[in-house]
């Protein structure tokens, strides 16, 4: 799988000293385009897939990339985050939206603003 962040979405987190993505990526492989001021991928390749950047994003620019299986059939997820937990969304072409919601704790900075 992977993510895919949105060029037109992305404003790099403005308020913030760097992206709540770039910060919140474990493996290092988001970066900030200086000249665009919007985050982008190093290396799609070296993606865990552990989707800390999605969870993260504010606007909903970093998408999560279904496998063909799902994706093909008009699948999308979404997350949202909330205080105390991720309420994730799968939404199928044709079928009802399925919702999962999994318990974390979200330092308050990367809530506000």
């Amino acid at each position: 799988m992977g993510i895919a962040i949105s060029e037109t979405l992305c404003h790099g987190c403005k308020k913030l000293p760097e992206a709540r993505c770039v910060i919140a990526c474990p493996g290092n492989l988001i970066r900030m385009d200086e000249e665009r001021n919007l985050a982008v991928m190093r290396e799609q390749a070296d993606c865990w897939d552990c989707y800390a950047c999605v969870k993260m994003c504010p606007v909903g620019a970093v998408d999560v990339v279904l496998p063909y299986e799902l994706a093909g059939r008009g699948a999308r997820l979404f997350p949202r985050l909330r205080r105390e937990s991720i309420r994730w969304t799968l939404q199928v072409d044709g079928k009802e939206d399925q919702t999962f919601e999994l318990a974390t704790r979200v330092p308050e900075e990367l809530l506000e603003g």
